[in-house]
């Protein structure tokens, strides 16, 4: 059965985008925590250079780097990071497939939660941010 109610699916897939691009600026602020200088000014040239993909490759590298590997943080982290690149890869389904044809109510419910899974995604991410400025300012181990 399609839906229906065309605004309420537009309304979502806004909410699907505006969700995303927050989810990027989350991993944009870890980046720039991890950043010497710590200012937008600095680290602008090199955040609006790396796409959804390379943010996640960058923090997974950089955190490597900070932490040694069965440090509880870094699994902690890397953790978050692999649900940031299952929203990625989801995102990315809903925009080249799901929009192209019509979807069932089933389906519909599936893309709310991804929502709910992008906003939890950038209410953890402060807590990030702290995290690598406090390790940034003690010095990697």
């Amino acid at each position: 059965m399609p839906i229906t109610d065309e605004k309420e699916f537009h309304t979502l897939i806004g909410e699907i985008m505006v969700w995303s691009a927050r989810v990027e600026s989350c991993l944009e602020a870890c980046i720039a925590a991890c950043l010497p200088g710590g200012t937008a000014e600095f680290s602008q040239p090199v955040l609006r250079r790396l796409n959804f993909t390379n943010q996640l490759a960058t923090l997974r590298e950089v955190s490597l780097l900070l932490y040694e590997r069965h440090d509880p943080t870094l699994v902690e982290f890397r953790r978050w990071l692999r649900r940031l690149g299952r929203i990625r890869i989801r995102r990315n389904d809903l925009v080249h497939h799901v929009l192209r044809v019509e979807q069932s109510p089933e389906e519909f419910g599936r893309w709310k939660s991804e929502v709910a899974l992008m906003r939890e995604a950038c209410v953890e991410a402060p807590g990030w941010v702290d995290v690598f400025e406090a390790r940034m300012a003690s010095g990697p181990s």
